[in-house]
């Protein structure tokens, strides 16, 4: 008996016996137990169909309601303000770009070579699949030995040799992938450096690589140290009069658009602690960077802190002024008999250091880069991340845009796209440092981490402290509490894995120990 134990934490939560949701457990996901009738139910707990119907009642009914349920019945009735709850949003559904997905996935690939068609050809003959990376590596293999064509008799044997070797590579059935895994990116990572990567022509754009990275998504960090954002844009622009990809001053401004634009960054903050006045000088020359004007920052500043802005000049501001508690200007003549107090002024300063005027929240720094050689495109990288309100800006090309948040992407685009980023990232983090580790195992640690519907971390709180055996989540950390709590509710360890058995001292039931081999001897 193998129990899930958030299965059983989930049943007990809903007020079903420790007993019976120990045994609705026994290897049973949630989506398992929640479908099983209350016949069922009686025969797996082994009780009456009274008590039976009992516990399908408290399946089947919504938490929200059980826990109102348990309550006591005494209420509070709690006046609030409505809140203004903004709408979400409903992008138009970009139709999939078959030819640009097959260039990006077969980028490097050339299926019109001669040699790759030939290759192709024979292998369909010998109802072979193989995949165009791997003709490819093949072409490239031949090449190397000087040759440019093939007869019929070495197709033949390039074929059934690859034949042979792909079937060689195959896994075992009972083979423990997971330690393979383990030493297999374990032993390359100990001679992975501790360092960041610099973003060439770009400044102050540095990105974590290396062993910190590699920590980083294996622990399933909420957010990464130096999170970033490759931003592409659409071929033209939203109406459709220019083009936008290739033309610098429209990315420029949409550059400008998404990068957080605070008052420092447009202005001098100077605070008159005498007359208890913030004054605000604006700089041309960053509002026009920004694509702001005086009056604009008027506005704004004067509809988020809720004061009176006084200004130099109404049309085009150059100097603003803010008084702590002046909403309006009639305030202004009882300043002399009641005047704001020093900690008001402070406080405003540091509102005002800290408001954004204009920009995405994460989203720091938005450089340009380009054009590329062979397109002529500009792209936006990004210090900082906001993948959700990247997509709603107007010409970015979702389908392409990528963020180095993998919980981000889960969050935004779901469980496959988190799983591929996983993979992603960790080849180019290892591939950056010299590393060559076979995707397959990259592959393994990624379905780990995904594979119970969220991005969950390779650790106590994630994947090493949900395993089903005790002693493996004893072994890992915190032993004490899971032996305590597993002789509490009387858990079983049925020594099915490869740390129980190691523990124990017996043979592991994985690879050569999953057979057992016995001798029957023929009778003359």
């Amino acid at each position: 008996m193998v129990v899930k134990s958030a299965t059983k934490k989930k049943l007990t939560d809903l007020g079903v016996d420790e007993e019976h949701a120990h045994l609705l457990a026994d290897d049973r996901k949630w989506d398992d137990v929640k479908v099983l009738n209350p016949q069922q139910i009686a025969e797996i707990c082994q009780t009456d169909s009274g008590t039976a119907q009992s516990i399908h009642t408290k399946i089947t009914t919504p938490i929200k309601s059980s826990k109102r349920d348990s309550t006591t019945t005494t209420k509070r009735v709690r006046i609030q303000k409505r809140r203004a709850t903004r709408k979400k949003t409903s992008l138009p559904l970009q139709s999939y770009r078959l030819e640009e997905k097959d260039a990006q996935i077969l980028r490097g690939i050339d299926t019109k070579d001669p040699l790759f068609q030939q290759i192709e050809a024979e292998s369909i003959k010998q109802n072979m699949v193989l995949t165009p990376r791997i003709i490819h590596d093949l072409c490239e293999g031949v090449r190397s030995r000087g040759l440019q064509k093939l007869t019929a008799k070495q197709l033949k044997t390039i074929i059934s040799e690859t034949d042979s070797r792909l079937a060689e590579s195959r896994v075992d059935p009972h083979e423990a992938v997971g330690i393979t895994t383990a030493q297999s990116i374990g032993e390359p990572g100990t001679q992975m450096t501790m360092r960041t990567f610099h973003y060439a022509g770009v400044a102050t754009v540095n990105v974590t690589q290396g062993l910190p990275r590699v920590i980083e998504i294996v622990d399933a960090r909420k957010e990464p140290n130096t999170p970033t954002m490759m931003i592409y844009l659409e071929e033209k622009t939203p109406d459709g009069k220019k083009a936008l990809k290739t033309n610098e001053k429209q990315v420029q401004a949409i550059a400008a658009g998404l990068e957080t634009t605070t008052t420092r960054d447009i202005a001098s903050i100077d605070v008159d602690v005498a007359q208890r006045v913030l004054t605000l000088d604006l700089k041309n020359q960053n509002l026009k960077l920004k694509n702001m004007n005086g009056k604009e920052v008027m506005d704004k500043l004067s509809r988020a802190l809720k004061l009176y802005v006084q200004a130099d000049n109404p049309d085009r501001p150059k100097q603003l002024k803010l008084i702590p508690g002046v909403a309006k200007e009639d305030d202004l003549a009882g300043l002399a008999a009641d005047p704001p107090t020093y900690t008001a002024l402070l406080q405003l300063e540091d509102k005002v250091k800290k408001l954004r005027l204009k920009g995405l929240p994460g989203i720091s720094r938005a450089n340009v880069q380009g054009p590329n050689k062979n397109t002529g495109e500009y792209y936006i990288a990004t210090i900082g991340s906001n993948l959700s309100k990247v997509s709603e800006f107007a010409g970015v090309d979702r389908s392409r845009t990528y963020t180095n948040n993998i919980v981000e992407i889960y969050q935004y685009l779901g469980i496959e796209a988190a799983r591929q980023s996983i993979i992603s990232e960790l080849r180019d983090t290892l591939e950056g440092a010299g590393l060559d580790v076979d995707v397959r195992h990259l592959i393994t640690v990624a379905d780990v981490m995904t594979s119970e519907g969220e991005v969950r971390a390779i650790g106590r709180h994630g994947v090493s402290g949900t395993k089903h055996s005790i002693l493996a989540r004893s072994a890992f950390e915190v032993t004490v509490n899971h032996l305590l709590r597993a002789g509490i509710i009387g858990e079983r360890d049925y020594l099915k894995g490869v740390t129980e058995n190691v523990i124990v001292g017996q043979p592991v039931a994985l690879g050569t120990g999953s057979v057992e081999l016995y001798y029957a001897p023929r009778e003359n």
